[in-house]
């Protein structure tokens, strides 16, 4: 609980008191700090309800909005600059969820939009979700990470299945989503112990929450490669017992905090969330 309280603290520190960022707009990917950091913020009030806690996420959803593209999703730019992608998307959604579930306000429009991008980034004839573009592969960074094949993964179908479940979709209505599971059964977590080829920890998380979400067939085969890429996984030694290395595609930009804070969201999802979305 201290340890929480202070997390709580530190994070409310850290954001600006105008424009209710948290962080700084340093780098592409500041946008996912803060969408990460308004979502741990939402949970927080939500058990809280403290009321000096309420101004401060409210005004960080209130920069979510402000942030969005005119009429599109996200991109990495405050103010947007037209340019639109899944991935932050995701991210901005879910803390957007998380927010409106807490009854503070958002901008619903947004998750009209959203719905929109997911269904134009969605191969009609495989199921795949692109980047930035139908069916499109996930990013890598030249030089970086480009040695993770991207085929061996579905994060943005991941995350496109696991959105679509909080925008109020389910599978029964919308036989897309089961494409979207079938593709992330053709791609079950496995730990590549070695080179990390096969490890994607962003990937992981969201299909774990989605493929919960899915249950049958889906949840339990997901569930079974699950525990045997994660939990045989965790270091047992030294200064780093109790983590996972950042061997992953990512693991070179979030590191050890990184790779450990998404290997144990992936484990919370047995008894964190609701089989429903929106479920407490």
């Amino acid at each position: 609980k201290e340890v929480v309280r202070r997390g709580i603290k530190w994070l409310a520190s850290e954001q600006d008191r105008e424009s209710g960022l948290f962080g700084e707009e340093i780098g592409h990917a500041f946008l996912y700090d803060h969408a990460i950091a308004t979502l741990a913020m939402c949970e927080s009030y939500y058990l809280d309800r403290s009321t000096v806690l309420k101004s401060k996420v409210q005004r960080a959803l209130n920069y979510i909005s402000r942030a969005r593209n005119p009429y599109g999703v996200w991109g990495y730019s405050v103010p947007p600059d037209g340019t639109n992608d899944t991935s932050v998307t995701g991210w901005m959604v879910l803390a957007m969820k998380s927010g409106e579930d807490a009854g503070l306000r958002v901008d619903r429009e947004a998750f009209i939009a959203a719905t929109q991008w997911f269904d134009e980034m969605t191969d009609p004839g495989t199921g795949r979700v692109g980047y930035r573009e139908t069916g499109s592969a996930s990013s890598r960074v030249r030089g970086m990470n480009d040695q993770y094949p991207v085929e061996k993964g579905e994060a943005l179908t991941s995350v496109a299945l696991l959105c679509r479940f909080f925008l109020g979709q389910n599978p029964d209505d919308n036989p897309v989503m089961k494409q979207h599971a079938d593709l992330l059964l053709r791609d079950l977590p496995k730990w590549d112990g070695k080179d990390g080829l096969t490890n994607d920890m962003y990937y992981w998380y969201y299909g774990s929450y989605a493929m919960f979400q899915m249950g049958g067939k889906y949840w339990k085969a997901w569930k079974k490669a699950l525990e045997t890429a994660v939990l045989r996984s965790q270091r047992k030694d030294g200064s780093s017992k109790g983590s996972w290395d950042p061997n992953g595609p990512w693991g070179y930009a979030g590191g050890r905090v990184y790779s450990t804070a998404l290997m144990a969201l992936c484990i919370e999802v047995y008894f964190r969330y609701g089989k429903v979305a929106g479920a407490r």
